[in-house]
């Protein structure tokens, strides 16, 4: 991580006005909030008009234009392996269309999916410096306030009411076939939000690992608030993805405490600890049947053998279950806004695995290289946290977003819901990755000329 920017914009130390970088944020910000609120406004305003779920790529295309034009971007190896990787799906598509006629739509969209949400992990991290780190912090953290609420009326109200339709029109889906139903915030579908709340409750557990001085609210009733809102989001979500999201963001907590072996780390994090039983109960009384519901698919034998079932061909699905193919059925089509219509039912069949579904879209030997790249990635994530948490200053949100995070990066629905999932994953990555590449920065405004100097 040697080169930071690739082409230096001239900047002034201390300068009043807003830096390229400054900008750049800003769109880059936008774009996070358009992955937060696409849903409300497809499903509560716009319900059945299919183009609005590129809604995002507005921003962060001109994000992607601007970082371009003022030399905004990590010239590091990351980039180039995104480049790389993105030419040969490019070239693959391509084949694909002309060997076994992929329809040209459905192969741009699925090179869209594949391709375009990319650049977010060597653009990105160039803004989040500590400023930008901490607004998006606060950000989120703030949102987890109305989206709680949000969340605790869908669990609370009818299931064809109308904060609980979908994209579609439809009414939201049940808990494991029970009368309860999962709820969803403002995302279109309960698979976004359930990855939102991994990364809401990682940034929480990561606030009360900070040191005071350090952490993005001065006000420690607020982080409270906070720490309530994004537990009771999870807990009436009705998800089990987003249970196990938090489990893992509480064991990278956990994790952190061990490592940093900071004696006031390890109160906060006991005490966040001895707490959850009371947000679970807390939870429960504001929506029984969500709770239980949700309660009810970790339990059972039915129930452990499908869990089983999923993450075996989660995990080596693609190796295990998948036909020997030199090309695949074609990049897209296992997309559902590919539309393809002899695709529909393994559409269906792959929705929730996705190495399966990128290994008979891409063909044995090109989708396994990607599979095995994204189980690589997750690790190297992973260790991104544990940098983040031993450098200097301290990060304690590192290992649990990472841990939150890694099941949707390495073998999670990460391309088929593009559009939100993986800006969401890659995201969380920028925001990893720009504190390593900003470590030695203080506390306030540092110059790209200081930058250049590293």
């Amino acid at each position: 991580m040697a080169t930071l920017i690739q082409a230096l914009p001239p900047a002034k130390a201390l300068r009043p006005g807003a830096t390229s970088r400054d900008v750049l944020a800003n769109m880059l910000l936008a774009t996070w909030i358009c992955v937060i609120l696409a849903g409300a406004v497809r499903k509560w305003m716009f319900p059945g008009v299919q183009i609005l779920y590129l809604l995002q790529d507005v921003p962060l295309v001109i994000a992607y234009a601007y970082a371009l034009y003022k030399g905004l971007f990590w010239a590091g190896w990351l980039a180039w392996a995104c480049i790389i990787g993105s030419l040969l799906l490019c070239m693959q598509g391509l084949l694909q269309v002309i060997v076994i006629n992929l329809s040209w739509v459905t192969a741009i969209i699925g090179l869209h999916h594949y391709i375009i949400y990319l650049p977010i992990l060597f653009i990105a991290p160039v803004c989040f410096n500590f400023k930008h780190r901490r607004r998006f912090l606060r950000f989120n953290l703030l949102s987890t306030i109305p989206m709680a609420a949000i969340a605790v009326l869908q669990a609370r109200s009818p299931q064809a009411a109308w904060i609980n339709r979908t994209t579609s029109g439809a009414t939201a889906f049940s808990i494991g076939g029970s009368d309860a139903f999962r709820a969803s915030g403002t995302f279109n579908f309960a698979l976004p939000f359930a990855v939102w709340c991994g990364v809401v409750v990682s940034l929480v557990i990561g606030e009360w690992l900070q040191s005071p001085t350090q952490r993005s609210f001065k006000s420690r009733i607020l982080l409270i608030i906070c720490t309530i809102s994004a537990c009771v989001a999870t807990e009436v979500s009705g998800s089990r993805s987003a249970v196990f999201a938090a489990a893992l963001a509480f064991l990278g907590g956990f994790l952190a405490v061990l490592l940093t072996r900071r004696t006031k780390l390890i109160v906060n994090f006991i005490v966040l600890t001895v707490l959850l039983p009371v947000l679970g109960g807390l939870a429960y009384l504001i929506a029984p049947a969500s709770v239980m519901g949700n309660l009810n698919r970790f339990s059972g034998e039915e129930n452990h053998r499908d869990l089983a079932h999923r993450s075996e061909y989660m995990a080596v699905g693609f190796v295990t279950a998948t036909d020997l193919s030199l090309l695949g059925k074609g990049v897209g089509v296992g997309i559902q806004a590919a539309n393809v219509e002899s695709a529909n039912a393994y559409v269906v069949t792959l929705s929730e695995n996705d190495t399966m579904r990128g290994v008979e879209e891409l063909g044995t030997f090109t989708g396994t290289i990607l599979d095995l790249a994204r189980y690589f990635g997750a690790i190297a994530f992973v260790l991104m946290g544990v940098r983040t948490l031993l450098q200097t200053p301290s990060v304690g949100y590192g290992l649990p977003l990472a841990l939150s995070t890694i099941p949707t990066l390495a073998f999670g629905d990460l391309w088929r819901t593009a559009p939100m999932i993986a800006t969401q994953v890659y995201f969380c990555i920028a925001f990893l990755l720009g504190t390593i590449l900003f470590r030695r920065e203080a506390l306030g405004f540092e110059t790209l000329n200081q930058l250049r100097t590293r």
